[in-house]
């Protein structure tokens, strides 16, 4: 019996080499690695303030969809501010955030003169306060298919350029606040901008102080 079975295999390896298709050994191909899918909860935010020292006559030229076209980056919109006023970057992020919702605080203690005294020896010496200024993002948001839903507000302070009397021959900085904000569709990669205007308080440099922000948002690598 077993004689017959080694001629059997015998015979069949004999039939293989006169048929050219020995034996190989078959691989099973390597499964693909699979992508990571988008995360669907997250995109990029990135966003940059301007203030804006305006001319009384300079009012007119800040209109935010009229700045959209130009604002494909910061530099090219910082480019199309300065033609308009002293223009200089209050704030930027860039940063992953959570669209389910999320909060993004940036913020520095600015120094400030408030007294200036003479000592006996006719030195001056400087009384210098500290502010904390700042800005606050927060988001709430969802995907709609590609794109998205999401509401933004922007709370921000800023030292002003005017001073303020607290006491006899005693100043203080004053703090300007201001609210951006907006709801509604976004497409990814497409800027916006957003603009406040503060025509209350007129100095030498000025007839205004306008704030412009451009902000985009992006999806996350995945």
């Amino acid at each position: 019996m077993r004689h017959a079975a080694f001629s059997f295999a015998v015979v069949l390896l004999v039939l293989g080499a006169l048929l050219g298709c020995e034996p190989q050994a078959v691989r099973e191909p390597a499964p693909r690695a699979r992508l990571a899918a988008p995360d669907e909860t997250s995109a990029r935010f990135q966003a940059t303030i301007y203030e804006v020292q305006l001319p009384a006559e300079g009012l007119g030229g800040l209109n935010a969809d009229a700045l959209v076209p130009k604002a494909e980056t910061p530099d090219v919109l910082e480019k199309i501010l300065a033609d308009l006023g002293d223009t200089h970057v209050a704030y930027a992020v860039d940063q992953t955030v959570s669209l389910n919702e999320d909060r993004i605080r940036v913020s520095k203690r600015e120094p400030f003169v408030t007294n200036t005294r003479m000592t006996q020896g006719r030195a001056k010496v400087n009384t210098i306060q500290y502010e904390d200024v700042g800005v606050i993002f927060q988001f709430v948001g969802q995907r709609t298919g590609a794109d998205l839903d999401v509401k933004v507000d922007i709370d921000m302070s800023v030292l002003a350029e005017v001073s303020v009397e607290v006491a006899e021959g005693v100043s203080a900085k004053a703090v300007r606040t201001v609210a951006l904000g907006r709801s509604g569709p976004v497409y990814f990669g497409r800027p916006e901008v957003l603009v406040a205007v503060d025509a209350s308080t007129r100095t030498a440099k000025a007839g205004a102080v306008a704030y412009v922000c451009r902000l985009v948002f992006d999806g996350v690598e995945p």
